[in-house]
């Protein structure tokens, strides 16, 4: 195969942000995937071009992008949980590493996802919407109980979620919540697994223990469950990645899993970051699949398009062994 030229869209530096803010930090985990796909692509023989852009509208007229092949989608937030990027790279005729846009939005909306994943049968944590424009459903709230846990409806990397430990505390967010719609989501107490998926085929999960002193967590993989718990989360990830058409490119799916045996989905993300120290690429190097491979196998299935069943069989070949 020709060596190809691949374009790594991800976000614009930020500009008079202080480091520690949201915008700052969504760059800093873009710009970690972008350079970490770039050593490997470079690694396979191809030549990564890196793509800022701030608006998928400003894509068609970016200098860069009119000389590559294909692309990879490095921009975890809102900038591509949308599905913009991706739509606009489909009006352009550009292979994309990427669920479908419809896809893409309808699993970064939280309160759309659960409720796709209710039709389906699948648990999703107890759940309250607080629209920004619309008086909060006192009946709900009442129901919700607490502790519970605010989060945004559009979100990513765990920014903005604050713990609601009393009823007061509740309360005094439904009454003026931020200026964004956001999830109000009872507290469960439970293991939470990270299944990560590639092309609809699990390969494997993380261990996640939050809660560290720096704020940080703590990481095990794969999670010291039983084969027949295990087994059961999987299965249940498979079916939310298939309920929400995730069905292409790394997906992962957050699950937790109560002391009673009972698993609830947290989340499900379309896009989820692709540096070399994050779940999915340790979860790939436990599976056998170390990162520089990964990343050519996901080029691979997208320069190979008449041959797509194969490329995700040999993904899915890792996560049997």
């Amino acid at each position: 195969m020709r060596p190809l030229r691949v374009g790594i869209l991800t976000s614009p530096s930020p500009r008079a942000v202080r480091p520690e803010s949201p915008a700052a930090v969504e760059r800093a985990i873009d710009r970690r995937s972008a350079q970490d796909l770039g050593c490997a692509i470079s690694a396979a023989g191809h030549e990564p071009t890196v793509i800022e852009v701030a608006r998928a509208e400003d894509l068609p007229s970016h200098p860069k992008i009119a000389r590559v092949d294909l692309c990879l989608v490095a921009a975890h937030g809102s900038l591509g949980g949308t599905g913009a990027l991706a739509a606009m790279l489909a009006r352009l005729g550009i292979p994309y590493c990427a669920p479908t846009p419809e896809a893409t939005a309808l699993a970064f909306d939280k309160a759309s996802a659960r409720a796709r994943l209710a039709q389906h049968g699948l648990p999703v944590p107890t759940t309250v919407l607080l629209e920004k424009d619309t008086p909060p459903p006192a009946r709900s709230l009442a129901l919700l109980g607490w502790p519970c846990v605010a989060k945004p409806r559009r979100g990513a990397h765990g920014l903005h979620v604050t713990g609601l430990y009393d009823k007061d505390a509740v309360e005094r967010f439904a009454a003026a919540p931020p200026d964004e719609d956001f999830l109000l989501e009872r507290c469960v107490e439970g293991l939470e697994v990270q299944v990560v998926l590639l092309g609809g085929r699990v390969l494997g999960a993380m261990e996640v223990h939050r809660g560290l002193e720096n704020g940080g967590a703590m990481m095990v993989c794969p999670p010291q469950l039983g084969t027949v718990a295990l087994d059961g989360v999987y299965t249940l990830a498979r079916r939310a990645a298939r309920a929400l058409d995730l069905c292409t490119g790394p997906v992962r799916v957050d699950v937790l899993c109560s002391p009673r045996d009972n698993e609830s989905i947290l989340e499900v993300e379309p896009l989820p970051p692709l540096h070399r120290d994050g779940v999915v690429a340790r979860v790939a190097h436990a599976a056998g699949l170390p990162y520089e491979r990964l990343v050519a196998s996901l080029l691979d299935h997208l320069a190979l398009p008449a041959r797509p069943t194969a490329a995700i069989d040999a993904l899915g070949a890792y996560a049997l062994s």
